[in-house]
């Protein structure tokens, strides 16, 4: 089994090399064209899964078309106190017209994707990926600045609901944004949620982010809170590279601190983008002993 791991490791690695390759080289191949190839079949039975869905709803024949959006993430983040982290993200999301665009059918197997900050980036080691989560979201009413909407779904291997408010203004190119909400999971109770942010825009490249969540769910041992500091620099709609300090006080009661470095850059296509990210991690669990990594990961989206 450990011989299997590592070359599925090695198999990740290798194709995600062979893509960089590819797109430096800006050459068409029979490789690159498979890859556009499943990925335009995929966007046309998604596309067409939402339509239909839709049409299952309409009263009326509706002008407005349905469409679905999503992405697949895969990639290979070890580190020193652990080699074997694969990390391997799907996120579906279907809207529907005929409700008058207020639902929207969410897939995924991220569950800790809620609990982030804006910026920060998967980097668990418990979170088992096989767990696939459903949604329906309502969006109850919506204005300039707030927004009110309502969940139903399946998250943590279990039934919930989850209601939420959020605001945004913009003031003097600092964007604010803050959301609150309740939730009740079938198994684990009660919860409530805080999150708060700002993003300052210094010109067209460069600008910062300083977030922070509270998380509080009753059957859990204890409260979760993130709070990080993100400096961001966008030369073209091709790159992007991101400055990260985070620290990450999680339900077990152990608390991570974070520096890390991303840099993303666009491959071959236009939704294909390659991201490397070495980080430096102190986990309390580890008695604050530096730990250091490296995160690698192709991206590819779809939709609209």
């Amino acid at each position: 089994m450990l011989l299997v791991d590592y070359l599925l490791k090695f198999n990740i690695l290798y194709f995600l090399i062979i893509s960089f390759n590819v797109s430096a080289a800006n050459s068409e191949s029979n490789d690159s064209t498979m890859v556009v190839d499943v990925r335009d079949k995929l966007n046309l039975r998604m596309q067409n899964t939402a339509q239909w869905l839709d049409d299952l709803l309409a009263d009326d024949i509706n002008q407005n078309q349905a469409h679905a959006k999503g992405y697949l993430r895969l990639g290979w983040a070890p580190r020193s106190a652990d080699f074997a982290d694969i990390e391997t993200r799907f996120k579906v999301s279907l809207s529907l017209p005929s409700w008058e665009n207020r639902i929207n059918l969410i897939i995924d197997n991220d569950a800790d994707e809620f609990s982030r900050l804006p910026f920060e980036t998967n980097s668990s080691l418990n979170q088992e990926d096989e767990k696939v989560n459903a949604a329906l979201q309502f969006l109850v009413e919506r204005t300039a600045n707030v927004e009110f909407e309502n969940r139903i779904g399946v998250s943590r291997s279990q039934l919930y609901g989850r209601s939420a408010v959020s605001w945004k203004k913009e003031f003097n190119n600092t964007q604010y944004a803050a959301s609150v909400g309740a939730e009740y999971y079938f198994s684990d109770g009660f919860g409530y949620f805080i999150k708060l942010s700002s993003d300052t825009k210094f010109n067209d490249f460069y600008s910062v982010n300083v977030s922070a969540n509270y998380r509080e769910i009753a059957d859990e041992l204890d409260s979760e809170f993130r709070s990080g500091v993100y400096l961001s620099y966008i030369p073209d709609t091709q790159r992007a590279m991101v400055f990260g300090v985070n620290v990450h006080n999680s339900f077990d009661d152990f608390t991570n601190y974070t520096l890390s470095y991303r840099y993303r850059q666009q491959a071959q296509y236009s939704w294909l983008f390659f991201e490397v990210e070495p980080f430096l991690e102190y986990r309390e669990e580890l008695n604050y002993r530096d730990e250091v990594g490296l995160a690698i990961r192709l991206i590819g989206y779809y939709g609209q």
